[in-house]
């Protein structure tokens, strides 16, 4: 009697360890497979960057700044200059007018015609023609090659370095480059935040192509 009831208990001990191994093991398994469901893909929280949007050349406004652009890079590659070269001119371009020249400030009757570059226009067929455009980015690259090659190797540095090299004078008005009421620092700001468009707009132009 008392070894069957030693047997008993033995068994019961055994059921209890058995089923307690079973339990660990269950859990051991579930943890397993949670760590496994952790690992899958998670959707990143990283920050989109801002999407600069393509010129639409579809609009009857754009589709001049196109024309802008389009002459710019043209301009540029042809006499000599490099991408870097192409987007400071286009930066600066930017910049000074969102690539569309025209009149500018001042009251009824006394308003400043401006090129692309934010200068002074007196081109005759006024400064929102395609030629004055063209001579407008012919006049750039003359005064580039005045700047210190050093300056060509950075976009910003390079507008920044032939806006301030150009012999003209300036009626600075509402324009951001302004030698007598700006700072250099000032101008690098405002070209260097220009400088997502201009990449933006070269890409454009080179897909076209």
């Amino acid at each position: 009697m008392k070894r069957t009831a030693r047997a008993t208990a033995g068994a019961r001990m055994i059921g209890i360890v058995v089923a307690s191994a079973a339990l660990v093991a269950g859990l051991t398994a579930c943890g397993t497979d949670t760590a496994g469901g952790d690992a899958s893909p998670r959707p990143e929280t990283t920050s989109i960057a801002q999407q600069v949007p393509a010129i639409d050349v579809n609009d009857a406004v754009d589709v001049r700044r196109y024309y802008t652009v389009e002459s710019i890079v043209r301009i540029v590659t042809e006499r000599g200059g490099d991408e870097t070269m192409v987007l400071g001119t286009l930066a600066a371009a930017e910049a000074e007018s969102g690539w569309y020249a025209g009149n500018s400030g001042g009251a009824s009757g006394k308003r400043r015609t401006v090129d692309v570059f934010g200068w002074q226009s007196s081109y005759p067929g006024g400064a929102e023609s395609n030629q004055a455009t063209e001579a407008a980015a012919e006049h750039f690259m003359d005064v580039a090659a005045t700047v210190p090659p050093e300056t060509r190797d950075d976009p910003v540095e390079f507008a920044v370095a032939v806006q301030f090299a150009d012999p003209r004078g300036y009626d600075p008005g509402n324009r951001v480059f302004s030698r007598t009421s700006t700072n250099r620092d000032t101008v690098v700001t405002k070209y260097t935040a220009s400088l997502p468009e201009a990449k933006a707009a070269l890409e454009q132009v080179q897909q076209a192509r």
